[in-house]
């Protein structure tokens, strides 16, 4: 297992996911609701919702 570098520096509502390779996703985060509006592997929509208590709900991506 390697050492990873990563940073989520936020604008406002924006948060900028940013690893080694460079910038991988922009997401707007409104109250408890994640929204992924740009990603490097196209992958769009709704990211997260956080729910009461320790659980949250995260939509499974689509399989081709």
């Amino acid at each position: 297992m390697g050492l990873r570098y990563t940073r989520r520096p936020h604008y406002g509502p924006f948060y900028v996911n940013v690893s080694e390779n460079g910038v991988s996703s922009v997401t707007f985060k409104l109250g408890r609701v994640s929204w992924r509006v740009w990603s490097k592997n196209r992958r769009r929509g709704l990211s997260s919702v956080d729910l009461p208590g320790p659980f949250s709900y995260r939509r499974e991506g689509s399989r081709r």
